[in-house]
């Protein structure tokens, strides 16, 4: 593992790119991602090779709606740009044809990008691809990354595997500065209900750094700042809920757009 990638962030990133790896060795695979072996955490990292086991039908069913709701999205606009938040090691425009995509930035901790930069040079990608170091807490930089890529028309923003790691404030924050910019066209956010927060956070706990889970209680942090869903499609992975019932949040992945002009 990177020593200068922070441990946690580390972690989350070494561990979604663990699953995919695992998948894309099995006979027939959701997903086929053979760069993904080029992330995959040491022997060492126990912790993390745990956490990517109990999550990996999670993580590969989530990308899998991921990948087929982008295209759509693409297809639905051509010319679009994607400004991928909390990126990791995702290598979308290396493993898939991403139809029309003008450019796609991939925003994240400074050290994941130049970690990924470095281990990625070289690799053919079906778009252009730019990489830019920040935090997705720092309003003034997001802000900045969707206004200059917006500058040459509609920007989709991908959150993959980010928002079960930001307080409902903090989402709500996110959603407010991504709704204030007028690039934003559209948002694909996966969500992870509160009841299923809690019940991985045991696990998580056993990740280098510990890892804070928040799960959301329902969509209300991403719909009041300014956005609407247009399309919500839930995991095809079965989780007990404590309580559930059928106003209980579902985990899955949302497709918004914003609310503007009233």
């Amino acid at each position: 593992m990177n020593p200068l990638v922070d441990r946690t962030v580390q972690a989350t990133a070494y561990a979604a790119a663990a699953c995919r790896a695992a998948e894309s060795r099995l006979p027939r695979p959701r997903v086929s991602d053979p760069l993904a072996e080029l992330f995959t955490p040491t022997a060492a990292a126990a912790p993390i090779a745990r956490l990517a086991d109990a999550g990996r039908d999670e993580v590969v069913a989530r990308t899998v709606l991921i990948d087929r709701m982008l295209v759509d999205a693409l297809e639905r606009r051509p010319g679009a740009a994607v400004v991928n938040f909390g990126a990791g090691f995702c290598t979308r425009p290396y493993r898939m044809r991403l139809p029309g995509c003008r450019e796609l930035v991939e925003a994240d901790d400074p050290a994941v990008v130049e970690l990924k930069d470095r281990t990625l040079h070289g690799r053919p990608h079906s778009c252009p691809v730019r990489r830019v170091g920040l935090d997705v807490r720092d309003e003034t930089a997001v802000s900045a990354v969707v206004d200059e890529t917006g500058r040459s028309g509609d920007v989709i923003v991908l959150t993959e595997g980010l928002l079960v790691y930001l307080p409902a404030g903090a989402v709500t924050a996110l959603a407010a500065t991504l709704a204030s910019r007028t690039g934003a066209a559209h948002w694909i956010a996966d969500i992870v209900s509160a009841d299923s927060a809690r019940q991985m956070q045991t696990l998580a706990q056993r990740v280098p750094g510990g890892l804070a889970l928040f799960g959301l209680d329902s969509l209300t942090p991403l719909e009041e700042p300014g956005w609407r869903v247009v399309a919500y499609r839930a995991l095809p992975v079965p989780r007990p809920r404590y309580g559930a019932s059928s106003r209980t949040l579902v985990d899955g992945v949302v497709a918004l757009e914003p609310r503007r002009g009233g």
